[in-house]
């Protein structure tokens, strides 16, 4: 008994140092990048690298809050991964329960949607660009939402076709016998009990919305700039201003940080029902 509780417990230590390796392994950069953001240029540019400042200075964010272009680009930033990503929720809900539900497109067309995802963006980005120029879309709030919503549509779909397939098909069927329509029993029914598979999906979208560089890069001009295109700009012919470009990536990742810990629930036991059959 006394060896199998040490086994127990060894095994148990063991797990949790594995874990403790892996959050230390992805959360050095962000320490590092926050560290950066507060050392002066003779500290960014040391060799060996200096860890901690001996001094913090914030000049950086002061420099960033002073910039024209920051305020511009959060909003524009906020404004964009927010519309698309309700865009691709509404209408990717509807598409995935129609798929589960009444297998529109057959069984293949599941797997045809996600394929779309192994397709490499820069072999769009061109075409994209062309239509774009000549229906004079280039640097609107428009072209960048649409995009966006293309690109995570399929995804979105596959994700949410496996939170409605956990719902019983007799508890639809007892709410159409009490008189439910199939539209009354789609969002009196099934969309608040997929809620948290939902606010999952949401979250995901936003954040590969948010994170979205090269199209961002490319399709935008200084009227829709995002805040992944404003930090690139830090970086010119002149040199790389560390401390500027570890602020501006650091307050760019704040939104999604809070939205992730505000939806932090939702986004596990959505992901968790999501994945069991």
């Amino acid at each position: 008994m006394n060896s199998r509780k040490l086994k127990i417990h060894l095994f148990t230590g063991f797990k949790t140092g594995i874990l403790l390796l892996f959050f230390i392994f992805f959360m050095l950069p962000i320490v590092w990048v926050a560290l950066t953001s507060i050392k002066r240029p003779v500290e960014q540019m040391a060799i060996p690298p200096i860890w901690f400042p001996e001094q913090p200075v914030f000049d950086s964010y002061l420099t960033l809050f002073q910039n024209p272009d920051f305020a511009t680009s959060l909003v524009n930033s906020l404004l964009i991964s927010g519309v698309a990503t309700l865009i691709t929720i509404v209408i990717g809900a509807i598409a995935a329960y129609s798929i589960e539900r009444f297998r529109t497109g057959g069984r293949m067309l599941p797997n045809l949607l996600l394929m779309t995802r192994m397709i490499p963006p820069v072999v769009v980005i061109v075409p994209i660009f062309l239509l774009a120029y000549r229906v004079n879309l280039l640097d609107t709030y428009v072209l960048l939402i649409i995009t966006y919503s293309a690109l995570n549509m399929a995804l979105i779909i596959w994700l949410l076709r496996s939170f409605f397939a956990q719902l019983p098909v007799e508890m639809e069927e007892a709410a159409m016998i009490d008189g439910c329509s199939r539209i009354g029993l789609f969002f009196r029914i099934v969309l608040p009990v997929v809620m948290p598979g939902i606010a999952a999906a949401g979250l995901i979208c936003f954040i590969f919305c948010w994170n979205e560089f090269l199209f961002a890069v490319t399709l935008t001009g200084s009227h829709t700039k995002t805040m992944p295109v404003l930090t690139s700009t830090f970086v010119s012919e002149r040199g790389l201003d560390r401390g500027l470009m570890s602020a501006s990536g650091l307050v760019s990742s704040l939104p999604v940080i809070v939205l992730t810990i505000v939806f932090q629930r939702y986004l596990v036991s959505g992901l968790t029902q999501g994945s069991v059959k």
